[in-house]
């Protein structure tokens, strides 16, 4: 496919040009961390008309924004949890992302609840995903996407063959959003870069400028060339994930947020070993399971 006018390479000849006007001038935002965070504030900053650069370690979405469960959702747990606003918002943004911000990067994905026991199970979990897709479908949520519906046993094995006759009553089938996570932060880093952004991967932040208390910029070392790098701007945000406090404890302690880690786990099998041509959502005793096709 040929890229649009104007499209923004991120070449070797780009990063270099970024770096001579990363060290050229005093930003007025400089984003440390290229995942889809760092990348999101750059674009959002770069389209207010404000000078801005953004430095990643790695490349581009190398932490856990390419090591996401790929899928845009409105969080079935978070409704069970009675919160309603965030499953709201999430849905909001789950239509958004597939009809207007990124449908070439973001696609509608079946999903199967298989059902255990008969009739209360069928109910509550019948009733918390048609609670689930009326959130979505009000106000046009969830344009593109069908409704959920029940199945019978054997509707739930022709969708998913894999699961064991004899463990299962029925299910549920409904809809949610994929993504392809990497390409998504690579696009919103290009994007900011089309709006004037200062991109550039492999530039590792190593420690802070500062005059007095005020932080005025970052010192960094380019991982290509070993050069090392000092970086001016107004503001510096920390967008590293789970690598935030110990960008924090270059300053000199903790800041006002402090990181709780959460642990997800993904395991990743040829698709010849589970069959099924819609994804599974189990509840666990502590979590949930999702088996995501991909």
């Amino acid at each position: 496919m040929a890229e649009a006018a104007g499209a923004v390479r991120l070449s070797t000849d780009a990063r270099s040009a970024a770096l001579a006007a990363l060290v050229g001038t005093e930003l007025q935002v400089l984003v440390v961390g290229g995942g889809v965070v760092g990348a999101g504030v750059a674009l959002d900053a770069a389209t207010r008309g404000l000078s801005v650069g953004l430095v990643e370690a790695r490349d581009f979405a190398a932490g856990t924004s390419s090591r996401s469960s790929k899928l845009i959702h409105g969080g079935l747990r978070y409704l069970e949890q009675l919160n309603v606003g965030l499953v709201r918002e999430a849905l909001t943004e789950r239509s958004l992302l597939l009809g207007v911000i990124a449908p070439h990067l973001v696609r509608p994905v079946p999903f199967v609840f298989p059902l255990t026991h008969h009739i209360w199970e069928r109910a509550y979990i019948g009733t918390g995903i048609g609670t689930y897709d009326a959130l979505g479908f009000s106000l046009g949520l969830a344009r593109g996407l069908p409704g959920h519906r029940q199945l019978s046993r054997r509707g739930a094995l022709r969708l998913v063959p894999g699961l064991k006759r004899s463990a299962i009553t029925g299910g549920i089938a409904f809809w949610d959003g994929q993504v392809d996570d990497a390409r998504y932060v690579l696009t919103l880093v290009r994007t900011a870069a089309q709006y004037g952004a200062q991109v550039a991967s492999r530039v590792q932040v190593t420690g802070f400028l500062r005059e007095g208390a005020r932080v005025t910029g970052v010192r960094a070392v380019d991982l290509e060339s070993g050069a090392e790098l000092q970086i001016r701007a107004q503001q510096v945000v920390n967008a590293t994930g789970v690598w935030t406090d110990e960008i924090q404890a270059m300053v000199g302690g903790r800041g006002t947020i402090n990181l709780r880690v959460s642990k997800g786990i993904h395991l990743v099998v040829p698709k010849d070993r589970i069959h099924a041509s819609a994804g599974i959502i189990l509840k666990t005793p502590g979590s949930v399971l999702f088996v995501i096709p991909w």
